[in-house]
């Protein structure tokens, strides 16, 4: 019996080590310190230029990537030197622009806290996945454009849509609606940098086209974002409020009774993913009360009962499985 009792001891501290090594990152021996490049800084100076020209060359000697990317993609002022060199004496006398460059650089004066926070989570995410680069980490101001912006090597956030929702010119504009406006605050920064270059190295290949494969997706995401920023709050990396957290919470069970009694989950219609897992102001299928993307939620939740149920399976494990009903099974995923 003595036998027994210490060789299922064992089993389980065999199985609580390999958890611990599979998700536990050692990043002692990791030789990273991210700097923040602002292109904001760089370019709002160049209103003092005395020679516009030449100070425009090097702005764009110093950012190759991404300074052809921000006039052309981002701000949209053209390919062309001589028509950015036209544009910006304009640009430089809006208004608008003023306003938001100058509340911009006001509020990330300072960033080496956001620069400490992504070393930690660019150094665990090199811990998990130890073939990925990292890449160069801008800041600009997109003119209310773009959140982030990716391209070689490189993920830029714009920071005027970092500002707190709050922010007074934010509900100026057509396009910008109260659900999407939440997550424009300074707390969801860090997260969106992580979660971006994740999406970005890590690509949706589902071996099926279905609402399930896409909510594991996300989920994976999700989880692996949540992994890689240990002490940030969940709903944070979601993008819920307290609230919004809280009632998926409370209405997981409700919310996947409907997947499964309205046979959604292995659904090859485009509109209804949509509906599921993109941003809106709830999700359709569920509630009015339910918090747009809840689809995501669920996804995470699998993932999340996935991963705690098969301990010996690694993050870099997890990403290439791309078998999604797989996961869900062995999940053992039913809320209760």
């Amino acid at each position: 019996m003595k036998k027994i009792f210490f060789a299922c001891m064992l089993m389980i501290l065999t199985v609580g080590c390999r958890q611990k090594a599979s998700r536990t990152a050692d990043v002692s021996g990791i030789d990273l310190d991210i700097k923040i490049a602002r292109f904001d800084r760089d370019f709002w100076a160049l209103r003092d230029s005395k020679d516009l020209g030449a100070d425009l060359d090097r702005l764009f000697a110093r950012y190759p990537n991404f300074a052809p990317v921000y006039f052309g993609g981002v701000v949209y002022f053209g390919n062309s030197r001589d028509t950015i060199l036209r544009v910006l004496p304009k640009f430089f006398a809006d208004s608008v622009a003023k306003q938001l460059y100058t509340d911009a650089l006001k509020r990330y004066e300072k960033v080496s806290d956001i620069e400490k926070q992504l070393t930690n989570a660019f150094k665990r995410g090199k811990y998990f996945f130890p073939q990925l680069s990292v890449p160069q980490i801008i800041m600009c101001v997109s003119l209310l454009n773009q959140n982030m912006i990716v391209a070689d090597s490189l993920i830029a956030a714009g920071i005027d849509k970092y500002l707190g929702a709050d922010y007074r010119l934010y509900s100026q504009g057509a396009d910008n609606y109260d659900y999407l406006i939440r997550n424009w605050k300074p707390e969801k920064l860090v997260a969106d940098y992580i979660s971006v270059w994740l999406l970005t190295e890590f690509p949706y290949t589902p071996a099926n086209e279905r609402l399930l494969d896409e909510m594991i997706y996300k989920g994976k995401i999700l989880y692996l974002t949540a992994l890689l920023l240990p002490d940030e709050k969940p709903n944070i990396v979601m993008g819920y409020s307290d609230e919004q957290w809280q009632w998926c919470k409370e209405n997981e069970k409700a919310m996947w009774q409907t997947l499964i009694e309205n046979r959604h989950l292995f659904s090859n219609d485009y509109t209804l993913m949509i509906k599921y897992l993109n941003d809106s102001p709830f999700t359709q299928p569920f509630t009015q009360e339910s918090p747009g993307r809840a689809g995501q939620y669920i996804g995470w939740q699998i993932v999340d009962a996935y991963m705690s149920r098969n301990s010996d399976v690694t993050p870099q494990q997890l990403i290439d499985n791309t078998d999604a009903q797989q996961i869900l099974e062995k999940s053992g995923y039913n809320p209760r």
